[in-house]
């Protein structure tokens, strides 16, 4: 699923999920998720700070708010921002992980999906400048 190899003194620390910051690690957002809820972080990962990570999907974020991308690498998206983003169809969004009171500097995204309010969705679209990988 992955695309680079983790390297050994990543893959050998244990994560702590309920660390407020994640440095340099490799991860699924899902597992994250289920960690953190298993170690009584509640339903929704927050106030958490992500520097140099690689956080993996399948998986759909549902951003909350105060949450912010710094150099963010929102990964192949087929040279469309629009590809990777959901658009809620009601006043819940039941099945994504949610995420509130977050920052990722200098993340990278793989196979995740976003999903949040109008605002964020429209800011992402205008704001992010993706690369048309699709020829990869």
């Amino acid at each position: 699923m992955t695309d680079q190899p983790m390297s050994p003194d990543v893959a050998s620390r244990p994560m702590d999920p309920r660390a407020t910051e994640l440095r340099g690690g490799r991860f699924g957002l899902v597992d994250l998720y289920r960690a953190s809820m298993q170690a009584g972080g509640g339903a929704v990962i927050e106030g958490r700070t992500f520097v140099d990570c690689t956080i993996e999907g399948p998986a759909l974020m549902l951003v909350l708010e105060n949450v912010s991308f710094d150099r963010t690498n929102f990964g192949p998206t087929g040279g469309n921002m629009r590809n990777m983003l959901f658009r809620p169809m009601g006043d819940m969004g039941i099945g994504a992980i949610p995420v509130r009171n977050c920052t990722f500097t200098n993340c990278r995204f793989l196979t995740l999906g976003i999903t949040g309010n109008d605002e964020l969705l429209n800011m992402l679209i205008e704001q992010v400048t993706t690369v048309d990988d699709s020829q990869n």
